[in-house]
């Protein structure tokens, strides 16, 4: 079993608007290698003895902007955690506000094999709440979940049904608008849903785990400097659903006709392609096996990838 024996440090909406901001941990920002705790405003998880561990450091073994990024490693000096809280966290100096804000990181993170390895973490946090809003866990099992709102009047971890890849860059973004919640793995949306706290806003961002063996490195951490992806489809909202019954996927666009439409399996085969024209689509999947797919709708020009359950 994890045993806790590290110390776990841990509203309304804001009228002001959080300025962009990119931390790539590179010299020419104020980083130098070493131990992240203290630097710009980061800081680690408590030792227990009124103290900080010191094994998350700004390091030069990996990076995609520069050559510099944050890796978070195991603790030596302490065992494997209950749960991922072991790491560094990054204090705003003025609150996010929840209302429109869109975090994202680049990821490179250790191989994965049973209980031996950690889980990885990336959370939005209300320090005064003391409460995580949500966040994107990476599990040793290759799994990846989101903490989010159960619909019933509590919290779960769900899992999304998509695996990561390890010893490999990744980009993870999550986009908040009020309190919907919208996570991507390299552009491509894994799950729509509730945050798990509600009407908070953003005050520290974690990058932890559970200090079982293994690594992660971070690199080119963003707070509000990208587009949100549904500015892809201009005025255009899309929205879907699964019949299970008939085995058709339906599809509506609020403005513009939806022009085309590409299924690929996890594996990346593209299974269906189809030119449409029409803002109401159904779309035949009765051939298809049952698993996650992804589908990459047109419209306009530009695209955008939502994921189904085919069953």
């Amino acid at each position: 079993m994890k045993k806790i024996t590290l110390l776990f440090t841990c509203l309304a909406m804001s009228l002001y608007i959080f300025p962009q901001q990119t931390i790539s941990f590179e010299s020419s920002e104020g980083y130098t290698t070493g131990n992240i705790n203290a630097q710009n405003s980061w800081e680690t998880t408590g030792d227990g003895g009124g103290g900080f561990i010191t094994n998350q450091v700004v390091s030069n073994e990996q990076a995609t902007n520069g050559t510099i990024s944050l890796k978070i490693d195991k603790e030596p000096a302490f065992g494997g955690q209950s749960s991922p809280f072991v790491g560094a966290f990054y204090n705003y100096a003025t609150a996010v506000p929840y209302a429109n804000a869109v975090f994202s990181a680049d990821m490179y993170i250790d191989t994965f094999d049973s209980a031996n390895t950690s889980d990885y973490l990336f959370g939005l946090v209300n320090t005064t709440a003391g409460s995580f809003i949500t966040y994107i866990r990476f599990t040793f099992e290759g799994n990846i979940s989101v903490l989010v709102d159960d619909g019933i009047g509590g919290v779960t971890v769900e899992d999304t049904t998509i695996d990561w890849t390890p010893l490999t860059w990744f980009n993870v973004r999550m986009e908040l608008n009020n309190n919907s919640i919208e996570f991507f793995i390299d552009n491509v949306s894994i799950y729509q849903g509730t945050v798990a706290t509600t009407n908070t806003d953003i005050e520290q961002i974690r990058f932890a785990h559970d200090n079982y063996a293994g690594f992660a490195h971070v690199d080119n951490f963003r707070t509000n400097d990208e587009p949100l992806s549904v500015n892809e489809f201009d005025k255009s909202t899309i929205t879907h659903h699964y019949n299970k019954d008939s085995k058709t996927l339906n599809l509506k666009s609020s403005d513009l006709p939806i022009s085309g439409i590409e299924v690929y399996s996890i594996l990346g085969q593209n299974v269906i392609s189809k030119s449409l024209n029409h803002t109401n689509e159904s779309l035949n999947v009765s051939s298809l096996n049952d698993g996650v797919y992804l589908v990459k709708i047109n419209i306009n020009g530009n695209s955008k990838t939502i994921r189904f359950v085919k069953n």
